[in-house]
């Protein structure tokens, strides 16, 4: 069997985080730069029926088998097995490189899956379509979070800026202008399952108190659109910051993010707000293209982890620094 190998990007909300899960819209991009790339080759010599992994930045170097019934790699796996009617498992080894930071809300998980199932099935000599890579990423993300949107294996999976609501999928945006991004790191993981159940309960115990927010972010995401498709920076400045207030009142921000947050409108940014799971992981921000450079110097002199840009294009490609 030849030696495969692919990878998959991770993903940013612009807008609407935790209220996709709810049925509200949301938007994302593919972080393009920011990949989990996988080698998969026969091992002609090991045990039958033996599938090895080796995650460096997991730390993994075992088997399928032995990893965790709900690992978003093992979940990937079966599922594409499964898929494809494979009774013998190949004995293979998957060798996974990454540069996607893990559990920061950019899309980890659903990387992972992604590339899994479409690397393996090539490997087996059937390539999956985009539509079966979705819809089977998307079973590993129901184990590995609770009630997922969806929203990060569909825009991993077509690696293109979406609009994304459960009850009518992916639409495709068409940016009118690019529109430049930095994202930060505030060092602290926190797990999207912890914080989407957090939320939940905070719906069930307040109500009246959290659906006109979860709507009102909704609004926002298509308020974002617009704002995209009509290269309308100052609005959707406005969008992102009132975004991130109704964030903070539900209890998905934190203090590291708020942080973030504020040094990033000090370095000159126009707009910023959490992006992913929230209380822990990365804050985007929205500059000016003339103040990238100025914005990036003054967060790595106030020490945040890792700031990176990025830019989504008119058109809706995606290029970065």
């Amino acid at each position: 069997m030849p030696v495969i190998t692919d990878s998959a990007c991770g993903k940013f909300i612009l807008t609407g985080e935790h209220a996709v899960v709810h049925g509200e819209p949301a938007i994302a991009l593919p972080l393009t730069s920011r990949r989990i790339r996988l080698r998969v080759q026969a091992q002609i010599l090991g045990p039958a029926e033996k599938i090895g992994v080796s995650f460096p930045a997991l730390g993994l170097d075992t088997s399928v088998d032995q990893l965790p019934e709900a690992h978003p790699i093992r979940l990937a796996v079966e599922k594409t097995l499964k898929q494809l009617e494979v009774v013998q498992k190949p004995s293979c080894r998957l060798e996974y490189t990454n540069q996607l930071p893990i559990g920061a809300g950019l899309g980890s998980s659903a990387a992972m899956a992604v590339v899994t199932i479409r690397a393996l099935s090539a490997f087996l000599g059937h390539p999956l379509g985009k539509e079966t890579v979705n819809r089977l990423a998307y079973e590993c993300e129901e184990h590995v979070h609770i009630h997922p949107s969806g929203i990060d294996n569909t825009v991993i999976t077509y690696e293109a800026p979406i609009l994304f609501q459960k009850e009518h999928g992916a639409g495709f945006l068409n940016p009118a202008k690019d529109f430049h991004f930095i994202l930060a790191d505030t060092g602290v993981q926190k797990s999207t399952r912890e914080t989407v159940a957090a939320l939940n309960q905070f719906l069930e115990n307040r109500p009246d108190f959290v659906r006109p927010r979860i709507a009102e972010i909704g609004r926002l995401s298509l308020a974002a659109r617009e704002a995209l498709e009509t290269g309308d920076e100052s609005a959707l400045a406005e969008i992102i910051d009132r975004n991130q207030s109704l964030l903070r009142e539900l209890e998905i921000s934190s203090p590291e993010l708020d942080n973030l947050i504020a040094l990033a409108l000090e370095a000159g940014a126009s707009a910023a707000k959490l992006t992913g799971g929230g209380r822990g992981g990365h804050i985007l921000a929205l500059v000016r293209e003339d103040r990238v450079e100025q914005v990036l110097e003054k967060l790595v002199l106030k020490g945040a982890f890792n700031p990176f840009h990025t830019q989504l294009s008119a058109g809706g490609e995606q290029n970065h620094a």
